[in-house]
């Protein structure tokens, strides 16, 4: 009984402490919500109530309430995705699990979220690798140029030793957040105006957009343009007036911002397997019993190729729609391509240690993977 106030003592003090951090924290972005009891208006409502969701019942043995956050909006399909897995969780554990799914980043940002997991208010988080690169900086090794060749090669590579030990050692030590699984968003690809480029020379001296992050950096410096970081919010306009004269971003992405409005090509580089994350508070999943934690593994493993299967989908049509609103699909040298990114990854991450093992560990990985 004094092990079991202890704990709840501990889950009391981590809701304060999330609660404390969301309040003064603002949103992301704006996303259509799902429905919500009346109570829960604000962000930092919605925050509080799956906080008292995933402690709820605990007490009295009563079902395990569970919220699942996932910054996609609320039509996207990872969202669809997580609804259908929460409901088979549900089922398959007989009740004993029930899991709320908050799309459209409603219950804060994708750092909120985070901070979340780590204390145990919040159970799941759906989100980029990125978001953990403050406990490993390599994690975002996914997000190389050309790191993958295919989906298949990336999930099979989260399952190896080197990367399991990346993630589930190496980062779940430093931040109380296990990965569960990696989910497909989809092949990057490059948009461009003014300009068909078959190989990185003809990109040189064009800026293109990129996120401001080292690695986003490198990405388009691999794809042979001059990288400029802008704001997503702020891409749109600077793409009409030429700020950047392209960008880069998954078929579904483009479609959404529009960008096919101020771009005329698209360019089929594939220069990145994009991949997100499945995370759960660690706190949490050491709280349940090994069949429930079973049951959420295998039900994850049955999505996986259902959510890649909409994705490609999205992406195929989505390439029709482009070239019926007058954009040229542009299928380059992609061998040019990938020979450029490897110089450069090289120069940027080739003489530090760490990264160079990381870098290591994949190509290893690859040289041996068997499809």
């Amino acid at each position: 009984m004094r092990r079991r106030n202890k704990r709840m003592a501990g889950l009391a003090l981590a809701v304060m402490m999330a609660m404390g951090s969301l309040a003064a924290c603002g949103g992301q972005k704006e996303a259509p919500a799902p429905a919500a009891p009346a109570a829960a208006d604000t962000k930092a409502d919605k925050a509080e109530e799956s906080k008292t969701e995933d402690t709820a019942g605990e007490a009295a043995g009563e079902a395990l309430e569970l919220s699942w956050y996932v910054a996609e909006p609320e039509s996207h399909a990872w969202s669809q995705v997580s609804y259908d897995i929460a409901k088979e969780i549900e089922e398959k554990t007989n009740g004993s699990l029930k899991i709320k799914v908050y799309p459209g980043a409603t219950l804060g940002t994708q750092a909120e979220a985070l901070d979340m997991l780590r204390t145990g208010s919040l159970a799941f988080e759906v989100t980029g690798p990125s978001i953990l690169a403050s406990f490993c900086d390599q994690v975002q090794v996914y997000s190389l140029p050309y790191a993958f060749d295919n989906a298949k090669q990336a999930y099979d590579y989260f399952a190896s030793e080197g990367s399991q030990k990346m993630y589930n050692e190496t980062v779940l030590n430093a931040s109380g957040v296990r990965t569960l699984d990696v989910w497909y968003y989809g092949d990057r690809n490059l948009t461009i105006k003014g300009v068909e480029p078959m190989k990185p020379d003809d990109l040189s001296g064009l800026s293109v957009r990129c996120m401001d992050t080292p690695i986003a950096k490198t990405v388009v410096a691999a794809l042979g343009g001059n990288p400029v970081p802008i704001n997503m919010s702020e891409l749109y306009l600077s793409l009409q007036t030429g700020v950047v004269v392209g960008e880069e971003n998954p078929v579904p992405t483009i479609i959404a911002q529009k960008f096919y409005e101020v771009q005329d090509a698209i360019v089929l580089t594939k220069h990145s397997v994009h991949l997100g994350t499945v995370e759960v508070s660690e706190q949490i999943w050491q709280s349940l019993t090994e069949e429930q934690r079973q049951v959420i593994t295998d039900v994850l493993a049955k999505y996986r190729p259902i959510i890649e299967d909409r994705i490609n989908k999205e992406t195929e049509e989505g390439l029709e729609f482009l070239k019926e609103q007058g954009m040229k699909v542009i299928e380059p040298d992609v061998e040019a391509f990938k020979a450029n990114a490897a110089k450069v990854v090289e120069e940027n991450f080739g003489s530090d240690p760490e990264w160079a093992a990381a870098i290591k560990d994949l190509n290893d990985f690859k040289a041996n993977w068997k499809e």
